[in-house]
């Protein structure tokens, strides 16, 4: 009799708890503002390999941008692209996401980044992190829609300046090397090309979070 009404009231307590956990995620949510930074730990197959080599969860990010039709994150996810942020903050991993804001960002400023934004729209996802614009990656974006309004977010490195360069993230590298634009324009191969790679820049979503130019104003993130 016991054991039956346990198996009964187990699945309401887990639901109960999974319904105040959503609560806490969603009554602290702050009302975002037009330019205000999102972050993620995406679900795609570089991820790991972001998180490892930043030593971050930050492993995707966009704009907020407020519309007719909603709040929407402009993102280059191949293509640059308006998403739903309720879709938007699903397609990450487990639903945690963080919000940064830029306290003295003016409209001025804002309309220029949504121009900037617009401008890119329908590009290419990069996966080699080049700077020449014909293809965007997620950071890449941020910090040219924001340099529109003369506002410089994040810090360039070289990709071996890169903290943890092992593991996953040396995998992709050398998976990325096998095809690399460049590395075929200059006709490299093998250990020439990946050295090539090592000396390019990028810009990290962590990088642009740890500006001191930015404050988190939400995270749902366990630390």
């Amino acid at each position: 009799m016991k054991y039956r009404l346990a198996k009964r009231i187990l699945p309401c307590i887990v639901v109960l708890l999974a319904m105040v956990c959503m609560w806490r995620w969603l009554s602290f949510a702050p009302v975002l503002q037009d330019g205000d930074l999102i972050f993620q730990t995406s679900r795609s197959r570089q991820s790991t390999a972001i998180g490892v080599a930043s030593l971050s969860l930050y492993t995707h990010m966009g704009i907020i941008k407020r519309t007719g039709d909603g709040t929407m994150v402009i993102e280059a996810v191949g293509p640059v692209k308006e998403t739903p942020l309720k879709s938007w903050i699903k397609r990450g991993r487990f639903g945690r996401y963080a919000v940064y804001r830029l306290p003295k960002l003016q409209k001025s400023q804002t309309d220029k980044v949504f121009s900037a934004s617009r401008g890119l729209y329908g590009r290419p996802y990069d996966p080699y992190f080049s700077f020449d614009n014909s293809a965007i990656y997620c950071s890449e974006l941020v910090e040219y829609a924001f340099s529109a309004a003369k506002i410089k977010l994040g810090k360039r490195q070289r990709v071996d300046e890169l903290i943890m360069l092992t593991g996953p993230a040396k995998k992709l590298l050398k998976r990325r090397a096998l095809s690399d634009p460049q590395c075929r324009t200059k006709g490299l191969l093998g250990a020439d090309c990946l050295d090539l790679i090592m000396k390019r820049q990028l810009v990290t979503p962590i990088s642009i979070a740890q500006d001191q130019k930015v404050q988190q104003v939400y995270s749902n993130y366990p630390f």
